[in-house]
């Protein structure tokens, strides 16, 4: 009789729902709260500091952290201007090479900025040039 190891029986857990939405969801939520906390910590915030800031009651911070899968793009984003922290949300994974490898995610930036600037120059110059139709 073989026994299964703890981290194995994780590890078989976590590829059977690794795909399923709902646990996405839920550690997305997870890791967002995790993110406040430790911004809230990192300021000195408590959950009434964050409160006041962010406008709501007590009441709505505790479910903010409390209920984190019905987390919303907008209470992210209210959360966010509270701490004084622009949020970002990446499909691939990408934040996560950002992180491991901070001294990179300038030039990227950068060039993304770069990018749309000139993309968005070509297609202003394409534009037709209507004439004013209130000039005299």
């Amino acid at each position: 009789m073989t026994t299964e190891s703890a981290s194995d029986v994780l590890n078989r857990y976590y590829s059977e729902y690794e795909d399923d939405p709902d646990f996405m969801a839920e550690g997305m939520a997870i890791a967002i709260v995790e993110d406040a906390l430790r911004i809230m910590i990192g300021k000195g915030l408590n959950r009434s500091n964050l409160a006041t800031t962010m406008g709501v009651s007590k009441a709505q911070v505790s479910r903010l952290f409390n209920a984190p899968p019905n987390l919303t793009l907008r209470s992210i984003a209210r959360l966010a201007v509270a701490l004084g922290v622009k949020p970002f949300v990446c499909l691939d994974g990408g934040a996560v090479e950002a992180l491991e490898h901070p001294e990179g995610t300038q030039a990227k930036t950068s060039l993304v900025q770069e990018a749309i600037a000139s993309l968005l120059n070509s297609e202003v110059d394409r534009l037709p040039v209507e004439p004013n139709q209130h000039s005299t």
